[in-house]
């Protein structure tokens, strides 16, 4: 490895550590030759440009990282760049290539004791199989990979998989449990001081205000989310805030409001290819479509919606919209 390269690659590291992704992503930017020459940097650009939001050239980089890796015989480096594309594909909704590469990365981690890795995987397998609805399932995952971090001292990973449990919880509707575990991801976030993770447990927090009956301190926490992946950026993190802070307005008769926070969070999910946030983004304008009775693009959005989450898996939700428009539609006939 040339002096050049091994001295972007220590500072790549150091940015990838604070979250600084955009710095990351920049540094790497200005290195082709080194990029092309050494993959980790490819892997540690590739994780940054997941974090900005654009996930189909990360997944390409990604894909041809991954040979020169294995033809390296470098296993670390390897086994971290197919976990990072499962994350590509997660975000995508490409849940079945996902769920492949986070096998194959925990298959790989389990064999050279790698426990972040491991980690990693098992955390990312579990939010596959709570999208699917298999929450019990999705809760012994997270229980794998918490004693995982806790072995290596990951701070971060911690913060993730409590706030992951915590979603659980709050889809089966047992929001003290969720609440509990949402708390031990914000502490677990300031312990390593991650904004990215912060903004995440924020976000998640302000979900169960709404859920809980509070819009008012739902909105409030949804864009102080906002704000925070905006500055990180994170713009698919940022869509997912708006989405709540849409549907907290909602909750609280701003109608205009709610319209302009769910059309920015379709449109930058839609632009990034956040498959799940765009399903869930659409699902909300649909509601405040049927709140001002615009029937039409009602239709469309949960349709739409509707169609996403069937390709996700996520049946529950796309009953759930089903069931929702057949109710909207009746409602109309009867008015009618």
């Amino acid at each position: 490895m040339s002096s050049r390269a091994e001295e972007l690659l220590t500072e790549a590291r150091t940015y990838a550590g604070e979250a600084a992704w955009a710095r990351v992503s920049g540094l790497v930017d200005a290195a082709d030759a080194e990029l092309e020459a050494e993959p980790e940097l490819a892997v540690l650009w590739a994780e940054a440009e997941i974090h900005l939001g654009n996930l189909r050239s990360a997944r390409a980089a990604l894909e041809a990282a991954i040979p020169r890796l294995e033809r390296r015989g470098d296993a670390v480096g390897l086994r971290r760049a197919v976990n990072v594309l499962g994350a590509a594909c997660f975000e995508l909704g490409e849940l079945g290539l996902a769920e492949e590469a986070f096998e194959r990365a925990l298959e790989m981690a389990n064999a050279a004791g790698d426990h972040l890795t491991m980690a990693r995987a098992t955390n990312n397998l579990g939010m596959i199989a709570n999208i699917r609805g298999a929450h019990d399932q999705a809760l012994a995952l997270y229980r794998v990979a918490l004693p995982a971090y806790q072995r290596i001292g990951n701070s971060k990973g911690l913060a993730e998989s409590y706030h992951n449990i915590a979603i659980t919880y709050r889809d089966l509707r047992q929001y003290e449990e969720a609440e509990r575990h949402q708390v031990r991801a914000i502490e677990f976030g300031q312990e390593c001081q991650n904004g990215w993770v912060l903004a995440k447990a924020q976000a998640g927090r302000a979900e169960l205000s709404l859920l809980r009956g509070e819009p008012e301190v739902a909105q409030a926490g949804a864009r102080m989310a906002a704000e925070a992946y905006s500055a990180i950026p994170d713009p698919v993190g940022e869509a997912d805030s708006l989405r709540l802070a849409g549907r907290a307005c909602l909750a609280l008769g701003s109608i205009a409001a709610a319209r302009e926070a769910l059309d920015r969070a379709v449109c930058l999910a839609r632009e990034h290819g956040s498959a799940l946030i765009e399903a869930e983004s659409l699902r909300a304008r649909a509601e405040v479509y049927a709140r001002v009775g615009e029937w039409e693009r009602l239709r469309g959005d949960a349709r739409a919606a509707e169609a996403i989450f069937a390709r996700l898996g996520a049946e529950t939700e796309r009953v759930e919209v089903e069931a929702w428009l057949a109710e909207v539609v009746e409602g109309r006939s009867l008015q009618s």
